[in-house]
């Protein structure tokens, strides 16, 4: 702080907590002219404001350097004034620090976590242990309620990046620590010939989910032809899977809308899960199944009410981060940003959790400063390219989403798009719902696609 404006607010400031009045016009540009390399005599001054002389040197100045020597502490005068403000600004500027830190140390000791942490990368989900994870209220504890019950159902959607795995990792850590069985069967690791053929898909799946488990394989045993597929793994589910383990599994299904780019076999695969559930209300064994079911995009093939999954059980959404939670994450990270720096921010990214953590992980790291971020992010240079690029390049690749997004970036109001293509760009978090139109998510978007894509 060195503004002379500053110096002056600064110091206003200081009299007011101490004597209950703020500083007058003559006081202040007495001040203003003390604190200037070249300052001017009283005469010079009192000769300007059409003042005598002797009515600033006896009266004015005097009283002033009395307020301020009240004020902060120690004699001040004419002479000494910008080492004495100074000195007090860097006071201040260290217990302001202090308190912070102590804030921190308490905030950290009440999560277990006996020193301030490291800074943290934010790349994929966020480890369990992390200081920097935000719960996510009230989906959290909700999922842990209902993933006791026998035949749970827990739904997670959200866009990319917004949290899902971190919130799924925890899940399955609670049912760990129940001493749950738990299996996780991540789609994108699926090969696409797999995806594209409902009998290697299941047979994939029940794999899978036996080496997890470390059970016997009788694959060959169950699959059987011409009972078909489906009914063969729901025969291995029941008799290989549920009836040989001893307590409830949480069988968890990351990047569903991996297997939804293929409908027919989507479509089965999805009416088996549902079919799954509805067992676990009649069938003992059954009960034990608890399911959670992990995607990005919405589903929209079509499926009959009673086949569906996606109209029963735990539906949770996860939604961007809260100024609130912004406001605490900037803490965990050391920062001091003020109210209007933070509104800036939410308009910016509105609270997306992957973009919110990167920006505060980089000011934190001294890798850029909060005015850069500001006037770099949605440009090739700022600190979001490759995030940005990666969605640049998904939407290129089809001429109606270039289209659809397009018609969204250049309306001031909510669009309603084609079904499809609108829950493909809310996927990706480059839209978000109002009603049954949509509008872009923030401003980054705004301002990069608007210029890359046009």
């Amino acid at each position: 702080m060195r503004d002379v404006e500053e110096i002056l607010e600064f110091t206003d400031n200081l009299v007011y907590d101490n004597t209950g009045e703020h500083l007058n016009d003559i006081q202040k540009i007495i001040l203003q002219e003390s604190w200037q390399k070249t300052q001017k005599t009283y005469e010079q001054i009192a000769a300007e404001l059409g003042y005598s002389a002797n009515y600033i040197k006896q009266g004015v100045g005097p009283k002033l350097w009395r307020l301020l020597s009240e004020a902060l502490g120690e004699k001040v005068s004419k002479t000494n004034i910008n080492s004495v403000i100074l000195r007090k600004i860097s006071q201040q500027n260290n217990l302001t620090s202090k308190k912070i830190t102590e804030k921190l140390e308490d905030k950290f000791e009440s999560l277990g976590i006996q020193h301030l942490p490291e800074l943290e990368f934010p790349q994929d989900s966020v480890p369990l242990d992390s200081p920097f994870y935000i719960k996510r209220v009230p989906h959290e504890d909700r999922c842990y309620e209902e993933i006791v019950h026998p035949g749970a159902f827990i739904r997670i959607k959200a866009p990319r990046q917004m949290g899902k795995t971190s919130l799924m990792n925890r899940i399955i850590a609670y049912a760990k620590k129940n001493n749950y069985k738990t299996g996780l069967i991540h789609f994108q690791q699926a090969e696409s010939v797999i995806l594209t053929d409902l009998n290697k898909c299941l047979r994939w799946f029940c794999a899978n989910l036996t080496r997890q488990l470390k059970l016997e394989s009788k694959l060959n045993d169950y699959w059987d032809e011409e009972l078909g597929s489906k009914m063969s793994c729901n025969l291995y589910m029941q008799e290989c899977i549920l009836e040989e383990i001893d307590s409830p599994i949480v069988l968890v299904l990351e990047e569903v809308n991996e297997i939804i780019e293929h409908p027919q076999v989507a479509k089965d695969f999805l009416s088996l899960i549902r079919y799954w559930h509805e067992k676990t209300k009649t069938d003992l064994a059954w009960q034990n199944l608890r399911l959670v079911m992990v995607h990005s995009t919405e589903i929209y093939i079509p499926l009959d009410i009673n086949q569906s999954p996606l109209n029963v059980g735990l539906r949770v959404e996860l939604e961007p981060f809260s100024s609130e939670q912004v406001i605490d994450l900037v803490q965990r990270h050391q920062l001091d940003l003020d109210s209007n720096q933070i509104t800036q921010f939410m308009d910016l990214v509105a609270g997306h959790p992957y973009l919110v953590r990167l920006a505060l992980y980089s000011i934190a790291k001294g890798e850029i400063t909060f005015e850069q971020l500001m006037n770099t992010s949605f440009t090739d240079s700022g600190i979001y390219h490759e995030h940005l690029h990666r969605n640049l390049r998904f939407i290129q690749d089809s001429e109606d989403l270039i289209a659809s997004f397009l018609k969204v970036l250049e309306s001031n109001e909510a669009v309603t798009l084609e079904q499809v293509q609108g829950f493909k760009l809310q996927s990706m978090g480059l839209v978000k719902l109002d009603g049954n139109k949509v509008r872009v998510s923030c401003d980054l978007y705004q301002k990069y696609f608007h210029e890359h894509l046009n």
